[in-house]
């Protein structure tokens, strides 16, 4: 808390995705004060766009916030961004999304400083602010869930590449003999294809009706299977679901190995629906990387589930916010971040 006669400080952050948006309000020391969740609506920028204000304006109320206490808005988003303005390109999983300036109709509407960023950007940040990466210096963060992304601290700064999406390691080529769908692959990336969520369930799917004969509880599953059912199933020992989920570590591993490699950092952060349930997997990932990748690096390298679990974008968003003020000479005191 701060000093008698003077106000608390906080962000506004926003983690906008396909299927849902989430906000909350975030002191300057890294604290979740309050959240909102609702489904995304997909119909379209505008409707989108008057989503999100509504969404600010009910978590605002439900605190009481004055718009003196609040620093700015940070956002965090899966789309292509242009450089300097955050200007949003395209945001292909958000129907309609081209050439948006969700920056300016926030900063307009509520007169606070406003800060997007690409969503595999936001969950580095939040790593590196109040996770698991806390304290590092180079850190790289793969979020495994529906599809593969990630983001990368090097020497200390968020590494965003020409075009903003440096970390977009679902494009990652693992096999070129694959045997499933092409198209698909060309669509999703390599990696991604095989290793995301509907990838591990896909895999498993297939071999159930290869196999109708095999003894498994995944069989029993009277839904579709989803790869939270394959891990659960492989904790209590099913056969079919260790084999699949061994597959799925070996896959992280090769493609772990590669970044390993290629970035020398000091620690790998695996979130997201897969990778923050990937913590029985780790001994076998590991295993994977000090076998491929180089040997100085893979013994060096740290490689562990999230802490944050989805509330690292929300982190990221604000500290993304808070790094943005800080450059800008808008924030006085360093320990304020």
């Amino acid at each position: 808390m701060n000093a008698p006669g003077q106000i608390d400080k906080f962000i506004i952050a926003v983690d906008i995705g396909g299927t849902k948006i989430a906000i909350a309000t975030v002191t300057t020391n890294g604290r979740i004060i309050s959240r909102l969740i609702a489904p995304t609506q997909q119909n379209g920028p505008d409707k989108g766009i008057q989503q999100i204000i509504a969404l600010i304006e009910s978590l605002i109320a439900k605190i009481d916030l004055k718009l003196g206490q609040i620093l700015g808005i940070g956002i965090g988003i899966p789309a292509v961004l242009e450089n300097e303005t955050d200007f949003i390109i395209w945001g292909p999983n958000l129907k309609g999304w081209k050439n948006v300036d969700l920056r300016g109709s926030l900063e307009q509407y509520f007169k606070l400083p406003v800060c997007i960023e690409y969503d595999g950007h936001t969950a580095v940040l939040g790593e590196w602010w109040m996770g698991a990466a806390k304290g590092c210096q180079s850190v790289v963060s793969l979020i495994v869930g529906t599809g593969i992304g990630g983001g990368m601290i090097l020497d200390g700064k968020l590494f965003r590449g020409n075009n903003r999406l440096a970390g977009a390691v679902g494009w990652f080529i693992i096999d070129r003999h694959s045997v499933s769908d092409l198209a698909r692959e060309r669509a999703l990336g390599s990696w991604e294809s095989y290793s995301a969520g509907p990838g591990i369930a896909n895999r498993t799917q297939h071999f159930l009706e290869s196999h109708p004969d095999i003894d498994t509880i995944l069989k029993k599953n009277d839904k579709k299977i989803t790869a939270k059912d394959v891990f659960e199933a492989a904790k209590k020992g099913d056969s079919l679901a260790l084999q699949i989920a061994a597959d799925e570590a070996e896959l992280l591993g090769m493609g772990i190995a590669n970044i390993v490699s290629i970035v020398n950092p000091e620690i790998v952060v695996l979130g997201g629906s897969v990778g923050s349930n990937s913590a029985f997997l780790l001994p076998q990932i590991k295993s994977i990387v000090e076998r491929y990748a180089q040997p100085i690096s893979s013994q060096s390298v740290k490689i562990v589930t999230s802490t944050l679990g989805t509330d690292a974008a929300l982190f990221g968003a604000a500290y993304g916010l808070l790094l943005r003020l800080k450059d800008e000479d808008q924030i006085i005191r360093k320990e304020d971040i």
